[in-house]
């Protein structure tokens, strides 16, 4: 969220969260092309003024709007996979919680909203990453890692292109409009993945 104009008023929490709440309504409304700040100020009930001091741009706001979203209790979109001593059984739950969230009909909306942000806009993409893509990606090759660590997976595996391959699989459902599919297909891909970088068995 951008910071806060240090020379005006204290920010207000409720003008925040009613500017965050119109940003979600009309993302699932119209999509991320037909979102506008204006149109998001008018929502909220607040001066375009009022938008922009908070949020420099459509990229910025849209990604504080997905990060406010409400998900279940026990998951945070941002973290990786539990580590339970398990790397298998780890990587299925955090994949079946992610596809949970993600592929609910409003959550699926912000998620392909974030998308065009980043398309459309590099600075917002570098942004996006940074606040969202980037801190999950890493929690998620650090549990690999752990994993490997523990003999559980082949040390010399990439790991980076396996977390890439297991976020990018969820994503490409959303896209492609097959997000019934989307737990499925990913599980069948963390099957393949498994062959290939799980440890062999002790003779």
């Amino acid at each position: 969220m951008a910071e806060e104009n240090r020379r005006g008023r204290p920010r207000a929490a409720g003008t925040d969260l009613a500017i965050l709440r119109a940003a979600r309504e009309l993302l699932v409304e119209r999509g991320y092309a037909r979102l506008s700040m204006e149109g998001v100020a008018a929502r909220a009930g607040v001066g375009k003024p009022t938008v922009y001091r908070r949020w420099p741009s459509k990229g910025a706001l849209v990604a504080d709007a997905v990060r406010s979203v409400a998900v279940p209790p026990d998951f945070d979109p941002g973290a990786g996979p539990a580590d339970t001593g398990d790397v298998e059984a780890d990587l299925r739950g955090w994949l079946r919680a992610v596809a949970a969230v993600t592929t609910a009909p409003d959550h699926a909306a912000l998620v392909l909203a974030l998308t065009a942000a980043a398309a459309e806009n590099p600075d917002d993409a570098a942004s996006l990453y940074r606040r969202l893509s980037g801190p999950q990606h890493e929690a998620l090759v650090a549990r690999l890692r752990a994993g490997a660590d523990a003999g559980q997976l082949r040390p010399d595996a990439d790991l980076e292109a396996v977390a890439d391959a297991l976020t990018g699989a969820l994503l490409y459902q959303l896209l492609t409009g097959n997000a019934a599919q989307a737990e499925r297909r990913s599980s069948a891909l963390l099957d393949t993945l498994l062959t290939g970088i799980r440890t062999a068995p002790p003779p």
